[in-house]
């Protein structure tokens, strides 16, 4: 439920032009993400996958998910 109000009001966000699509996209990665590994699927499998679904190459995806996070990022306005 608490990912799902996240999306949400990134959405608004995204919608209001508070922050930019790319920061609700590297969000859901982050999710589907955490939730495929709970899932029994292997980080390299759930990384490819991930990468072919948002059209981007795994080293990309790699630096979203484990790169750092800017300082700026809605979710620590959103986490507190």
């Amino acid at each position: 439920m608490k990912e799902e109000l996240q999306i949400d009001l990134l959405e608004v966000f995204v919608k209001h032009k508070v922050v930019s699509e790319t920061v609700l996209r590297n969000e859901k990665i982050r999710m589907e993400y955490s939730k495929m590994k709970k899932e029994g699927i292997r980080p390299k499998d759930a990384r490819t996958q991930l990468a072919e679904k948002y059209f981007t190459s795994e080293k990309n995806l790699e630096s979203i998910l484990y790169g750092r996070k800017k300082n700026n990022d809605i979710m620590e306005i959103i986490n507190g």
